[in-house]
């Protein structure tokens, strides 16, 4: 066979899937993927990206990701850039403190470090080396005070380790530990469970439930949201701002889950989430750390769109959301990478570069660290029109693009 008779990468996964005896469908539900997405790997719509070809390679018998990309290609499973404060967060997680003595930070005290926390979080355009240097010392200071609180005041410790846990886990999310990002979810689920507050078991279940899709569990984490759900909801009339906003995020958690599984079924579920913003929050409502706002459920719109393969539907969605407004630096960057990645379905290169370029102005660690601009800039190295390429190229020497 010659170089020109080679399988495409798409042709190469519809053989596998077929010789493993898996419909689109199964296989989009166990690598967390679409059966659109999936569909438009096969006929070559969609390029095959180093991110979903990790995410398929495990149900497609694959150890060796040339078998997908070709012979020539030799491409490690767990590759992908690495925050330099990783290594300072894994041994605030991993340090058992055997002995413990001297008096905890008040609850108050607290409280206000780790909601300064989350504000540095969304506010900063550096947001993973600002929060890097926070995260030891906050999760320092929340473990001990769980352990030497006593009564309300270690139930509310223990409600804001959750915190310092689910801080952890946003921070790690992208940084291919996924042991200790799995530990963060069962540490912050154990002290919510300890706690025994239904608010903290909810918020908690809103951070597994996105563990769990990520890694193709999806109806686990439908499961697990459902339950939270049935937790928050007898409580949203007389409970406040903080029970409605919890929510809201469970129905986004829920559409984006049923969105990854290609069911359409999504939209129900964010038609949900924005009646309760609606009815339930003032106007102007901004959520401390999650963000929940009317501009952030226009957000979840758009990544939606895009994960049900729908391009149009994303840029329509998109078209009346003025990124400006959305309360967060790194979820700005984030909605430009989704607008990319809308741009990326439809192979046009120009508009996806310029959106890229976008996000990494907006948020430059958002960009360096995300595992689908990393893919996108590295192919538009590869295939971007001649008088964009250099372009391409720049952007790629400045994030730290690992294949050039």
């Amino acid at each position: 066979m010659t170089s020109q008779q080679q399988p495409t990468p798409g042709q190469r996964v519809e053989r596998l899937r077929r010789a493993v005896g898996l419909s689109r469908e199964r296989l989009a539900g166990l690598s967390g993927l679409s059966p659109t997405t999936v569909k438009f790997i096969e006929n070559g719509r969609r390029s095959l990206t180093l991110r979903a070809a990790q995410q398929l390679a495990p149900h497609l018998g694959v150890r060796d990701l040339g078998d997908l990309f070709g012979p020539a290609v030799a491409l490690s499973l767990d590759g992908r850039p690495s925050h330099p404060a990783v290594d300072d967060v894994r041994r605030a997680l991993t340090a058992w403190h055997i002995t413990i003595g001297g008096a905890p930070e008040s609850t108050d005290y607290l409280r206000g470090a780790v909601d300064a926390a989350w504000q540095t979080w969304h506010t900063s355009r550096h947001q993973r080396t600002a929060v890097g240097e926070l995260l030891p010392g906050l999760l320092d200071a929340t473990q001990r005070a769980a352990r030497l609180h006593t009564g309300d005041d270690r139930r509310a410790s223990l409600a804001l380790l959750a915190q310092a846990y689910h801080l952890a886990q946003a921070y790690l999310a992208w940084h291919g530990d996924r042991e200790l990002v799995w530990l963060t979810v069962d540490r912050g689920m154990t002290a919510a469970l300890d706690a025994d507050d239904p608010l903290a078991i909810a918020q908690a279940s809103w951070y597994a439930a996105h563990l769990l899709r990520a890694v193709g569990r999806g109806d686990e984490a439908l499961e697990r949201l459902r339950d939270a759900r049935a937790l928050i909801e007898p409580r949203v009339v007389d409970g406040g701002t903080e029970w409605a906003e919890s929510l809201v995020d469970l129905h986004l958690c829920a559409a984006l889950t049923r969105a990854r599984s290609g069911d359409q079924g999504a939209w129900s579920d964010w038609d949900a989430a924005r009646s309760v913003v609606d009815r339930a929050l003032p106007d102007g409502f901004v959520g401390l750390r999650t963000r929940v706002s009317r501009p952030l459920v226009d957000v979840y719109a758009v990544m939606c769109a895009v994960d049900l393969g729908d391009p149009d539907e994303a840029q329509r969605r998109a078209h009346a959301l003025d990124p400006v407004s959305i309360p967060s630096t790194e979820r700005r960057g984030r909605h430009y990478v989704e607008l990319a990645r809308s741009a990326d379905l439809e192979g046009a290169r120009e508009a996806t570069l310029h959106l890229l370029t976008r996000a990494e102005a907006t948020s430059p660690e958002t960009v360096r660290y995300s595992p689908a601009a990393q893919d996108m800039v590295s192919r538009l190295v590869r295939e971007a029109p001649a008088a964009v390429r250099a372009e391409a190229v720049d952007l790629a020497r400045r994030i730290g693009a690992t294949d050039l």
